[in-house]
């Protein structure tokens, strides 16, 4: 299978779900009162995501 959009790197999809994991954890009630852990939490989920879109295609 050739990959011709970082989306089909399984690597990328699996940071998607993921992100989208974490993002729901977070949204309960337990993170509500600590943004910055919060925020630090859920950028770091998001960070692998767009690591992998923006090596895609460097040589």
């Amino acid at each position: 299978m050739r990959i011709k959009r970082f989306e089909d790197i399984e690597a990328w999809q699996l940071a998607r779900e993921l992100t989208r994991k974490v993002y729901g954890l977070t949204k309960k009630a337990k993170f509500t009162r600590d943004f910055g852990l919060k925020k630090q939490i859920q950028d770091a989920a998001g960070s692998s995501k767009g690591f992998i879109g923006s090596r895609f295609g460097a040589s």
